[in-house]
């Protein structure tokens, strides 16, 4: 579970080093990168649950994972752009 989670930051913070080496990335890019990082440890984050026995728990508890990663993301990208720009 840490590798999982180590390993999708490092996906994420890979644009931060592209953008910060002058190359840049489009924000389509960004945008694809932050909902699959997101998806997949809501997935992951939602199978290992055992508290969510119910599909109708498992897609509200996806749901709820989605948008807070997804917000987290923002959150640490925002703070990147407005600490190097």
């Amino acid at each position: 579970m840490k590798k999982i989670i180590f390993a999708s930051f490092a996906l994420f913070m890979s644009p931060l080093a592209l953008a910060a080496s002058g190359k840049g990335i489009s924000w389509y890019w960004l945008l694809v990168i932050a909902v699959g990082i997101s998806a997949s440890l809501s997935t992951l984050l939602v199978w290992k649950s055992k508290k969510l026995n119910t599909f109708t728990l498992k897609a509200v508890g996806f749901g709820a994972w989605f948008w807070f990663i997804i917000f987290i993301e923002v959150m640490v990208y925002g703070f990147y752009v407005g600490l190097t720009k």
